[in-house]
């Protein structure tokens, strides 16, 4: 089972940790597992879980923009979300780059991908940056 690299989502220890496999200035890129714990009635993973997991990487993308996120925070304050295509058991990654913004707000897109063909869906986000409390 994949250890939780994500200190800020501790619900995610148990239902879908989270690796970090990248992170630089303003480049994130994460890693989880889905299993059929994660299908809807459907037999794809729920929507919700790929916000969930495409949030994870867009926050860190915008914290990874200052100190390489050492002691920040990435706090989205909206989202938008493109659901591409189905997903279903199995590994996922999402990139996330920031485009622009200021000192403490970014814009960030993200990408899922599957190791199909094409992402299984984009968003693109504002991030509040914070430092964290020591």
């Amino acid at each position: 089972m994949r250890q939780n690299d994500i200190k800020g989502a501790p619900l995610l220890s148990e239902h879908m940790p989270v690796s970090i496999i990248e992170r630089g200035d303003g480049f994130y890129v994460i890693e989880t597992t889905f299993t059929d714990y994660h299908l809807n009635a459907a037999g794809s993973v729920h929507g919700g879980i790929i916000a969930a997991f495409l949030d994870c990487g867009i926050a860190g993308g915008g914290a990874s923009s200052r100190n390489k996120g050492v002691g920040m925070y990435g706090v989205t304050i909206t989202m938008n979300v493109n659901f591409v295509r189905a997903a279903g058991p199995g590994d996922a990654r999402v990139t996330a780059r920031v485009i622009g913004g200021g000192a403490s707000t970014k814009f960030v897109e993200a990408t899922l991908t599957d190791g199909s063909d094409g992402p299984v869906a984009t968003a693109s986000a504002t991030v509040k940056v914070i430092e964290m409390p020591r």
